[in-house]
């Protein structure tokens, strides 16, 4: 008899929770509504904008700070996610109220590389489905999906220039597809060479430099001949954005952007490990795009 009222009880609370997890789920797909957008074309190899829209039409539930955004980008044919943007939950107590809305905009999140033009269908596209909502970490069968829709990603076209690593770099490592993920080491000075399309142009570089062998290594950016940038980062990574007008790519049909430091250093001498490369800069994106 024991034995039956304990599973008698464990039932009850089961279906509780259950129920109240339902409920509450169904509550806040009804009463909460959540968009993703981004502010360009689904193209892959490129940097994005992705802007969210919030709008509470009844308070779902009580408000609780633990939530969490999740925001995946699934691969649909590889069955795995492509990438993410995760991110705390941008409400306060004071605006968790009915009829609120908000937007807000993540800038320059990258969108891997991952067309493989041997490995497409007929249509040259893949899909893509993004799924959004507040999740509790930790807190199994927490996950309250807000959005869901599939979209089509294609490769960049040809008015996003192409870009090929000349002299004074090294392989590239990679060991996934997050941006820090993979990197070309670069000698005291490494070169690009990039189609000129005629156009005024968006410059991404994505860095990094060892702060325990030089805490004031500096970074020097030219475009042609023409220094644009000098700096020291601030911290092991950097990430640097820059605007290039059409009339300074030059009237040839490519322009070179030199990426240069004053220092560098051989692991093997500074007892890190047996390389033996002479290592100026960690890159882990280069990219292009057209300004507007």
């Amino acid at each position: 008899m024991k034995i039956r009222g304990v599973i008698i009880i464990f039932l009850i609370v089961f279906v509780l929770i259950f129920f109240n997890y339902c409920k509450k789920s169904g509550v806040a797909k009804d009463n909460i509504s959540l968009t993703v957008n981004l502010s360009t074309p689904y193209y892959s190899d490129i940097m994005t904008d992705i802007i969210y829209n919030w709008k509470i039409k009844k308070i779902p539930f009580n408000f609780d700070p633990d939530y969490k955004v999740f925001v995946h980008f699934w691969w649909n044919s590889k069955k795995v996610m492509l990438f993410q943007d995760d991110h705390n939950i941008p409400w306060n107590i004071e605006n968790w109220k009915k009829g609120a809305k908000l937007t807000y905009t993540h800038k320059d999140i990258y969108i891997p590389d991952f067309l493989d033009d041997f490995d497409l269908d007929l249509s040259g596209k893949e899909k893509i489905t993004i799924t959004a909502g507040l999740y509790k970490p930790n807190v199994k069968d927490s996950k309250l999906i807000l959005f869901r829709k599939e979209v089509e990603f294609e490769p960049r076209p040809a008015e996003y220039p192409e870009i090929t690593f000349a002299d004074g770099w090294y392989p590239e490592e990679n060991f996934g597809r997050g941006i820090f993920n993979s990197w070309r080491w670069t000698a005291k000075d490494a070169s690009i060479i990039a189609d000129n399309v005629g156009q005024d142009l968006k410059l991404y570089i994505i860095g990094g430099v060892d702060k325990g062998v030089y805490p004031d290594q500096k970074i020097i950016i030219k475009l042609n001949d023409k220094q644009i940038d000098e700096f020291i980062p601030e911290t092991g990574k950097f990430r640097k954005k820059y605007f290039l007008k059409k009339s300074e790519l030059g009237d040839n049909d490519e322009f070179t952007i030199t990426i240069s430091t004053d220092k560098t250093f051989i692991p093997s001498k500074m007892k890190h490990n047996d390389d033996n490369r002479e290592l100026g800069l960690q890159i882990f994106l280069v990219n292009l795009m057209p300004a507007k």
